[in-house]
């Protein structure tokens, strides 16, 4: 379900003087969040606070963040969610540089978003500390927002907002929210399956999907991840990859294969044929015809 990144450092010479690399946009999909991509060399956050909500995952080098009483080195991979209001500052530690990626989020934002997707109403996360140590919530933050830089599936960004939501609220919240109890729903899901199987060039996102069914987002992707294993974002790719393979196979050329399975375009295609498989269409393809020569 994740467009996750992997991370690493890539040294860099101290600048003489503080400089910043940073890219902002507005993400209307994402709780129409305010999205940075950014890299800071001897740059330095002296104490201040936002109207917004900050959710950050550092992608490389190292920040030192302080939040009310607690202190911490923050590294790749390493989330931090500062709330609406709550002073902090930061500054470049280890080689003195760091990049991140953030998501600014309104509260009234969130507490909308969480009505939208059937959980708790909460405008404000309220975490024990800011910083959590999550690989699956670092690779949803990044995927997030690297998939809405590129403007790539927003079907995938969409469970993957959700998987961050609810697991901020379920999992790290002080006051766990309770989150809905979901019964298994095979029939749900056997018709979804279907639906997935029947229109591959589908385009949907977690929320318009569940609004066909009658049932919300949250129920949804609980329901489906319980009884198949993967979400329905994933399950629509891999669908997509196993209707590609024989039509490859035949010889059909790479362009039609992608756009008859419903990628978007090439690269589209190639990026998940490899994630699924390991290798390109192209080399999957050119191994049947080896053999038979």
């Amino acid at each position: 379900m994740t467009c996750s990144g992997h991370f690493a450092i890539r040294p860099i010479m101290k600048a003489k003087a503080p400089t910043r690399s940073v890219k902002v946009w507005r993400a209307p999909d994402v709780m129409d969040a305010v999205m940075l991509k950014g890299q800071f060399i001897g740059h330095r956050y002296p104490p201040h606070a936002h109207d917004t909500h900050c959710l950050a995952v550092i992608t490389g080098g190292a920040l030192a963040v302080d939040v009310r009483d607690q202190r911490r080195i923050c590294r790749p991979g390493d989330v931090i969610v500062i709330d609406a209001d709550v002073v902090h500052s930061g500054s470049a530690a280890a080689n003195g540089q760091w990049k991140m990626r953030v998501e600014h989020v309104q509260p009234e934002a969130l507490a909308a978003y969480c009505d939208g997707l059937g959980i708790a109403r909460r405008d404000r996360f309220d975490l024990d500390s800011p910083f959590i140590v999550d690989a699956q919530l670092s690779r949803n933050l990044y995927g997030i927002n690297w998939c809405s830089e590129v403007d790539d599936d927003p079907f995938k960004r969409s469970e993957a907002l959700a998987c961050v939501v609810i697991g901020l609220h379920g999992l790290h919240a002080s006051r766990s929210a309770r989150l809905p109890v979901v019964r298994r729903e095979p029939a749900l899901v056997r018709t979804v399956k279907a639906r997935l199987r029947e229109d591959l060039h589908a385009r949907l996102t977690l929320s318009t999907l569940a609004s066909e069914f009658d049932v919300t987002p949250f129920v949804l992707l609980r329901a489906f991840v319980r009884e198949t294993g993967l979400s329905p974002h994933a399950f629509q790719q891999q669908t997509r990859v196993r209707n590609a393979m024989p039509m490859l196979r035949q010889g059909k050329s790479l362009s039609e294969v992608g756009a008859r399975t419903g990628f978007a375009d090439q690269s589209h295609f190639t990026r998940v044929f490899k994630q699924q498989t390991g290798v390109t269409p192209k080399v999957y393809q050119a191994a049947f015809f080896t053999m038979a020569r």
